[in-house]
């Protein structure tokens, strides 16, 4: 995997089983309890055909909205393993905001890059943003006002804490899934790259010699090239709304 690496483009596959994904008023979970059985044979054989193919043993699947379906993948592969990345939340947002704003610019006027978003099932960033919504609890409703209304710091705010919010809850709730699940800080990878990386092989039941280890972990340091752009009333604002959630992550 390198920054060349294709996209997985998967997320077109669900939408195409699942209707409702990617819209904010119901509930885009997907549990264990939840079934489509044409869409389950579909995805295991197209996993099958992808490591049939290039000769592999194991499938990575980048994908941010599988934080809703953890329990449903791994009701569909019990020996999947899901790494979890999180950042502390002022630097995310700050970060998630910048990539609003790059989407909506390269995006305006460009109905035809709107059209492959769209198709391919990317609403995270741009003028079709669209949270996704974690179930009851979830303040969807909440977020997507703030957001029409301008108050795009304390829209991410709680998004984020919404997302986070329900992924701990669902690790906490399931003692199979949490044992599948490590949540890996981008500060700890940042700062400890190669005992990270170690321990997410480990985890992922996967390993590397030492020299790939310590070329990858030579890649890894925090960001110099921008700073927060938020001002004390936003940074209260940030503090306000992921204090809870952040402190269940240790920040």
């Amino acid at each position: 995997v390198t920054p060349d690496s294709p996209e997985a483009m998967e997320e077109a596959l669900w939408m195409a089983f699942f209707a409702h994904l990617h819209d904010p008023r119901v509930s885009n979970v997907l549990g264990a309890d939840d079934t489509n059985l044409a869409f389950d044979r579909f995805y295991v054989d197209h996993v099958r055909k992808l490591l049939a193919l290039r000769a592999g043993t194991r499938y990575a699947s980048k994908g941010n909205y599988n934080v809703a379906r953890l329990a449903y993948l791994q009701r569909l592969f019990p020996d999947a393993r899901f790494v979890v990345p999180v950042r502390e939340p002022g630097a995310h947002i700050a970060s998630l905001m910048k990539q609003h704003r790059l989407f909506c610019s390269a995006l305006d006027g460009n109905e035809r890059g709107r059209k492959h978003l769209r198709h391919v099932g990317h609403f995270e960033f741009g003028p079709d943003r669209c949270p996704i919504n974690t179930g009851p609890g979830g303040r969807t409703a909440e977020i997507e006002q703030l957001w029409a209304s301008g108050e795009e710091v304390r829209g991410w705010a709680r998004y984020w804490s919404s997302i986070y919010g329900f992924v701990l809850d669902a690790i906490q709730a399931d003692a199979a899934l949490s044992a599948a699940c490590r949540v890996v800080r981008y500060e700890d990878l940042c700062g400890s790259p190669a005992a990270s990386i170690e321990q997410i092989l480990a985890h992922c039941e996967l390993e590397a010699p030492p020299a790939t280890i310590a070329a990858f972990a030579d890649r890894l340091s925090l960001p110099d090239y921008y700073r927060w752009p938020f001002c004390d009333e936003d940074t209260a604002v940030i503090r306000e709304e992921t204090a809870d959630v952040a402190a269940r992550l240790g920040y």
